[in-house]
């Protein structure tokens, strides 16, 4: 039976020599000085040849770099060298993603969670990908996966609560986005999301809670007194809704798009007058945007 062969001193002095580069590599990326981490990684990696960790970090600064060509040929050659290294099939993935070739990404992703299935935020960005894709019944799956990986983590209900929201599942919605709140009591996001299911629902009360809970959280945010103002209008309580307009006062060009987005969400059809709306729900498409968070 054969030993295996010890490494060279040369080849424990490169590694350590590789490993001081990327450390210091990555201090550099971390500060936006991405050409000298950029020389310092691509040291490294001639130094520790064998090393796919560095390909991956070395791949994400060219892509940092706007240099895409050559962040993928290092995805590339990290997973050649190690072709189960989870993070490299990750960035494969997004990298994918972000040149809009979505089933390759998918493809990619799919790979990461296979060599990493406990990594949380793996399955949720595979589920952002499904629902790219019109694949519902994978997306579900792939949110609940990564709720139940990470149940103390509000960001993963409050994703799961996005998509049952998109799919019309407003029930599963009020159940996600409650278990977001409960994570994350003092979160004002989280909580104006549990409203705008509850308006669906016609829970008003609850929603009218839940909003005064994030105008309290944030008081400097004029949305939230706005949206309490149209739960007062479907409540019949319409002087009680124009004191919440006055208070709130003008609303300018992006909070005007959070209330927007708050209503249609909410299924309320917004006028073009603020603080002015249809006083019954209807089944408007709910607006969203990949990632609002």
């Amino acid at each position: 039976m054969s030993r295996r062969r010890r490494p060279s001193k040369e080849t424990i002095r490169n590694r350590r020599i590789a490993h001081a580069r990327v450390r210091r590599a990555d201090t550099l990326a971390e500060n936006g000085i991405l050409e000298h981490a950029i020389n310092d990684y691509e040291k490294a990696a001639e130094l520790d040849g064998h090393n796919a960790d560095t390909r991956v970090k070395l791949g994400d600064a060219y892509f940092e770099a706007d240099m895409p060509r050559k962040a993928y040929m290092a995805y590339r050659k990290a997973l050649k060298i190690h072709p189960r290294h989870a993070e490299a099939n990750f960035c494969l993935g997004e990298f994918f993603y972000t040149i809009g070739r979505i089933r390759s990404a998918v493809t990619a992703m799919e790979k990461a969670v296979a060599c990493d299935p406990e990594r949380h935020w793996y399955a949720c960005r595979l589920g952002d990908l499904y629902v790219l894709l019109a694949n519902h019944d994978r997306a579900r799956a792939h949110y609940e996966r990564a709720v139940e990986l990470a149940p103390t983590e509000g960001y993963y209900h409050y994703k799961l609560g996005e998509f049952c929201l998109r799919t019309r599942d407003f029930a599963g919605a009020v159940t996600s986005y409650e278990e977001a709140v409960r994570c994350a009591p003092v979160d004002d996001f989280y909580a104006a999301r549990l409203a705008a299911a509850y308006v669906r629902e016609q829970v008003f009360e609850r929603a009218q809670a839940f909003l005064s809970r994030a105008a309290h959280i944030a008081p400097d945010n004029p949305v939230y007194r706005y949206a309490l103002g149209d739960i007062c209008l479907l409540m019949a309580e319409d002087d009680h809704a124009e004191r919440l307009y006055s208070a709130a006062g003008p609303l300018d060009e992006y909070y005007s798009d959070s209330l927007r987005r708050w209503r249609s969400r909410a299924g309320l059809m917004a006028l073009d007058d603020v603080g002015i709306i249809p006083t019954t729900a209807t089944d408007e498409e709910p607006e969203f945007e990949e990632d609002e968070r």
